[in-house]
């Protein structure tokens, strides 16, 4: 069955709510609510970053290859001149292993986002940038991007967009707490 099947297959539902009643038939006592936040959550967060990585593969500059390597750049573009972290500063900013940050900023300093070298303060460490270029693709990129934010979000509305947004917040504290 196609995505293009779903709201025949869900009728004015959702895939959740074809999940849960496919529980409650299954076994009827077993408490699955939590499921109606939680298994939309990620549902919701892995349909997004599908349509948000199809946007950043589109013509005009670099491509970037993922989500995560978009989020490496932000963390980079944010802090403002130089555009600098260290790789323990991107660590902590995108909760990433070491491993993984490696094989972000390996890919990305091939394809000429990024440049690494020494850190003038303490030549010890190591410093990420953007490269002229890089920043350059990235701030053509980066508006097109919230643009794509902004026309998902256009099913809601402002106040439920913000309940949405408050309700999250309590989630992140206290997972965050939690880590």
């Amino acid at each position: 069955m196609g995505e293009d099947d779903d709201s025949e297959a869900f009728g004015t539902g959702d895939s959740v709510d074809a999940m849960l009643s496919e529980w409650h038939s299954e076994w009827p006592e077993l408490d699955v609510s939590s499921s109606e936040v939680i298994a939309r959550l990620l549902r919701a967060a892995r349909l997004l970053e599908e349509v948000l990585a199809v946007g950043l593969r589109r013509p005009g500059g670099l491509a970037i290859a993922n989500v995560g390597d978009f989020d490496l750049l932000q963390a980079l573009r944010r802090g403002g001149r130089p555009y600098a972290l260290t790789p323990g500063q991107l660590r902590q900013a995108l909760i990433v292993s070491s491993a993984g940050l490696s094989g972000r900023l390996n890919r990305l300093e091939r394809e000429g986002w990024i440049e690494r070298g020494p850190s003038p303060v303490d030549g010890r460490s190591t410093l990420v940038r953007l490269s002229e270029e890089g920043r350059a693709s990235f701030d053509r990129l980066v508006e097109r991007h919230f643009a794509l934010e902004r026309d998902v979000l256009s099913v809601l509305e402002p106040a439920e967009r913000a309940g949405i947004a408050d309700a999250l917040r309590k989630i992140l504290v206290s997972l965050e707490g939690d880590a």
